[in-house]
């Protein structure tokens, strides 16, 4: 159990990487930050938040170039580069993974729900919620319809208790077999 002192700190630490996109801060001098080895640090934030530092990092960078294509006129060159990413080629590359097309194709379409997710988008979604499929398809079906995004967040609360999700029991019963 993580005491509510840790929660803070380890929201505080989360909140750094999503607002610092550059790597300026780099992850051991957040842990010490943080009160923590580095190690300790990782794994910890990793059961709390399902995520690396560096990939809650790197999805909080996608997010702000996905925002700066519709938003702005700055080619994808410029945005990737202004976000810390160094190689042009593997932005795209991880855009096109994390969004399901790539940066060029998301501009041209105008709008951010204009292709549907594909197959690998899917999958990191329900590899990073912990879900299958069905559950991440039936949760981007409902976003589309309501264009509200509903996620449960460790760090809305500050109770240890209040962070864990539970999940319905499946049941495991086998009919009876009859005695002959």
């Amino acid at each position: 159990m993580i005491s509510a002192d840790l929660l803070q700190r380890m929201c505080a630490a989360r909140e750094r990487l999503r607002v610092q996109l550059e790597p300026s801060a780099s992850v051991a001098s957040i842990a010490r930050d943080t009160g923590l080895s580095t190690p300790h640090f990782i794994t910890q934030f990793g059961a709390l938040f399902g995520e690396t530092p560096l990939q809650c990092r790197t999805r909080a960078r996608l997010e702000r170039a996905r925002e700066l294509l519709v938003g702005s006129s700055e080619s994808a060159t410029q945005i990737a580069l202004s976000l810390g990413f160094e190689n042009v080629g593997s932005f795209s590359r991880r855009f096109s993974r994390h969004f399901g097309v790539p940066p060029r194709h998301y501009r041209q379409a105008g709008r951010p729900d204009a292709a549907p997710p594909s197959c690998i988008a899917l999958m990191n979604l329900a590899h990073a919620g912990d879900r299958n499929f069905g559950e991440v398809a039936a949760v981007a079906a409902r976003q589309d319809a309501s264009s509200s995004p509903s996620r449960s967040e460790p760090c809305a609360s500050t109770s240890p208790a209040s962070s864990s999700t539970t999940r319905p029991a499946r049941s495991t019963s086998t009919p009876a077999s009859s005695a002959s």
